[in-house]
């Protein structure tokens, strides 16, 4: 509907693109997939080769990219890619999970795991809040049994009890890549839609043992 307005339209972010026609809008996303394979590729030479996601890849098109990303990884580094280590739906039947129903989700998803992965890749920073809540309830410790990595940098992964190895964003390259792409779209309504990926950098802490 938005993209039938006719207006300057820039999504940051937004619904999954990749399964049907093309949005006449731009868009900007951080770059999902790059750090993707180095962290794969480090695990790896650390001798981590059991690694999974979490994160409900259909929420957005970051999350959907960033689940294709460590599926590509995986096969890149010659490494399984487990599907019961692949953690990626939500509450059935719920249409907005709350971060509690979705806590609900996980354990019961990881007490049907016959064993843990020694690493996990999660959508983002507040996948693996929910994730270490669950954790602690199971008695599962982090670094201890299993390595968590999420993507965002967000306020929240220094202070926590392990800190985050996560993948940072750039806000301010978001930002003004944002407003250059809406004033040269309001200067020139007619030029081709634009996707456009900010720097990203993945930022080692203790939830991976650093």
């Amino acid at each position: 509907m938005l993209c039938g307005l006719r207006i300057p339209l820039l999504f940051v972010d937004s619904p999954v693109t990749a399964m049907g026609e093309p949005l006449k809008a731009d868009f900007i996303y951080p770059d999902n997939q790059s750090n993707a394979y180095v962290f794969i590729r480090e695990m790896a030479r650390r001798g981590k080769t059991r690694i999974g996601f979490i994160g409900e890849y259909m929420h957005c098109q970051s999350f959907f990219e960033r689940y294709m990303s460590y599926r590509n990884a995986m096969y890149l580094t010659g490494l399984p890619c487990r599907e019961e280590y692949c953690i990626t739906g939500n509450k059935e039947g719920v249409a907005a999970p709350t971060s509690e129903e979705y806590q609900e989700y996980l354990e019961e998803a990881f007490s049907k795991l016959k064993s843990l992965p020694e690493v996990f890749v999660c959508a983002n920073d507040y996948v693996v809040f929910d994730t270490l809540k669950v954790f602690k309830k199971l008695g599962i410790s982090v670094p201890a049994d299993v390595w968590l990595c999420g993507f965002d940098d967000a306020m929240e992964a220094q202070i926590i009890t392990p800190s985050l190895t996560t993948v940072h964003i750039h806000s301010s390259i978001m930002g003004h890549s944002a407003a250059y792409l809406l004033v040269s779209r309001i200067r020139e309504p007619q030029l081709q839609f634009r996707m456009v990926y900010g720097q990203t950098s993945l930022i080692y802490r203790e939830s991976t043992g650093d």
